[in-house]
């Protein structure tokens, strides 16, 4: 069993390994259908297939799937903001603003872009959050001038993250095995009794008869002097 565990998370490793393991995560951990708070979740895992596969350095390249999930990852944000409910969780209608003009720029859709901006400027500044407001600025003002996602750099710490996670529970994993197999007893062979030939005494020899008593001896001992024998 343990070893069959194994061999499944080397399998998923490999999945993790392209791009198609964000896809993956969007849908396992966070369902297909767009629901708060999960619809949040998701958006993020589209983003990190959409910039996987927007990396030149990746085996995976492929710019139209790039734009497929730059795409989704971007009404998924919006989505997010249509399922908040009212009083609820309330600064994260700003970011999803943000993040879905994020993912508008990466299509080269500036216009809406710009929409998306200027809504996640007027949430922030409902929250005083004057930093954030001069971030989103900066990015309305250089549209087009420098990719907003830095594309190389995390796609590539993204893999290592999910890598380094699912190799860390195999090694965990393969530890336990090994410390069980040591402290389990090795079963003991069956070894057939061995008969040992036994030895049974013999009888000893009874003894000569005692001699001829004291009387009988002397009687021997005339006959020969006599010679009666």
């Amino acid at each position: 069993m343990m070893r069959k565990l194994v061999v499944f998370l080397i399998l998923l490793s490999t999945v993790f390994a392209s791009c198609e393991g964000y896809v993956y995560s969007a849908v396992h951990d966070f369902g297909s259908a767009c629901v708060y708070p999960e619809c949040f979740g998701a958006a993020g895992r589209y983003k990190e297939a959409a910039v996987c596969y927007a990396n030149k350095s990746n085996p995976d390249f492929n710019m139209d799937q790039a734009r497929v999930y730059f795409q989704k990852a971007a009404n998924y944000y919006i989505q997010n903001i249509v399922n908040l409910p009212i009083g609820g969780d309330y600064p994260l209608r700003a970011p999803s603003y943000e993040y879905a003009g994020d993912m508008t720029v990466q299509m080269g859709n500036y216009a809406q872009a710009k929409k998306y901006y200027d809504a996640a400027i007027a949430e922030y500044m409902l929250v005083d959050n004057f930093v954030k407001v001069s971030e989103v600025r900066l990015k309305d003002a250089t549209m087009g001038q420098t990719p907003v996602v830095p594309v190389t750099a995390e796609a590539t710490s993204s893999q290592n993250l999910y890598l380094g996670a699912l190799f860390f529970i195999i090694a965990v994993i393969a530890l336990a095995m090994f410390f069980f197999r040591k402290r389990t007893p090795p079963k003991e062979e069956f070894q057939p009794i061995r008969s040992e030939p036994s030895f049974k005494a013999e009888p000893r020899e009874s003894k000569e008869p005692a001699k001829d008593s004291a009387k009988e001896k002397m009687r021997d001992k005339i006959r020969k002097k006599y010679g009666l024998e």
